[in-house]
């Protein structure tokens, strides 16, 4: 008979502050919109949750290297089409250079254009990025990791740019040297040098050329894995969104459940202690 009355009311007010400790929670839930606020609430809920924080601090640096590759790349591609337009009248003037019936003051003239495509082509080959560094930077490329397994590089190195132009045959040579050989055949060259010189010519649109195709499809890259990362974000976004976030209207009604399940205890408490021992056994 002792362990009864000494059992169950124990019993029903640990309900009660079970019942109480619920509604609280639930209240904290509705006016923060956050579902929960400790992992052992909702320990599934808290890992996932704790991952997906992991891979958006992972993905928003891939999209920081992104952003700067972008920049470096489309800044290269200016300069290399650039340089890609000039190469194209550096071979109009070896085709006019070429013509036997020029006077010398006219191939003075080509000379003196040739020079100043020779020196503008030196400072864009020297040319600073937008972050103060060389654009075309000299020894190993410069790589950045954009995905997990993906590293690209947003521009050439100088190297590629102006020293290792395809001149045929498996040669190459130096972009300054052969403007500078260009000059000289114009101004005091033979016709069949002037003719090798037109070659040259051809070789530096082709190599030009190249090289813009090469920028142009690594800025799309760029693009197109920045599309993918702010998809993901936005799945990710979700995803922890339906995790941690407090759906009102199922909330309320749960509120409205445990309140009534506590006014019920109560009041089974209230009859209970009431009851006479001769009740409770008889």
């Amino acid at each position: 008979m002792e362990s009864i009355n000494r059992t169950r009311p124990a019993d029903a007010i640990q309900r009660q502050n079970q019942l109480s400790e619920l509604i609280a929670r639930k209240q904290e839930s509705i006016a923060t919109g956050i579902s929960f606020n400790r992992p052992s609430e909702a320990p599934s809920s808290w890992l996932e949750i704790s991952s997906i924080s992991r891979q958006s601090t992972i993905e928003d640096s891939w999209s920081n290297n992104i952003g700067r590759a972008r920049i470096l790349a489309q800044q290269a591609e200016s300069t290399i089409d650039t340089m890609s337009n000039g190469s194209t009248r550096i071979r109009e003037l070896m085709v006019l250079a070429n013509n036997e019936t020029l006077a010398p003051q006219d191939r003075e003239v080509i000379a003196l254009e040739l020079a100043s495509f020779q020196e503008q082509f030196n400072q864009l080959t020297q040319v600073k990025d937008n972050y103060g560094g060389q654009l075309f930077h000299s020894g190993d490329p410069i790589q950045m990791r954009i995905d997990t397994d993906v590293l690209v590089t947003p521009t050439p190195t100088a190297q590629a740019v102006a020293q290792d132009i395809d001149i045929g045959g498996g040669a190459t040579e130096d972009l300054d040297q052969i403007l500078t050989d260009m000059i000289a055949a114009v101004r005091t060259g033979t016709q069949a040098e002037r003719a090798e010189q037109l070659d040259r010519a051809k070789s530096l649109t082709d190599h030009f050329s190249s090289l813009l195709g090469i920028q142009g499809v690594l800025v799309n890259r760029l693009d197109e894995q920045d599309l993918r990362l702010q998809e993901s974000k936005l799945n990710t976004t979700e995803r922890r969104s339906a995790l941690e976030n407090t759906d009102i209207g199922q909330a309320i009604s749960q509120f409205q459940s445990l309140l009534v399940n506590l006014e019920a205890a109560q009041r089974l408490y209230a009859q209970t202690a009431n009851t006479s021992l001769i009740q409770l056994i008889g």
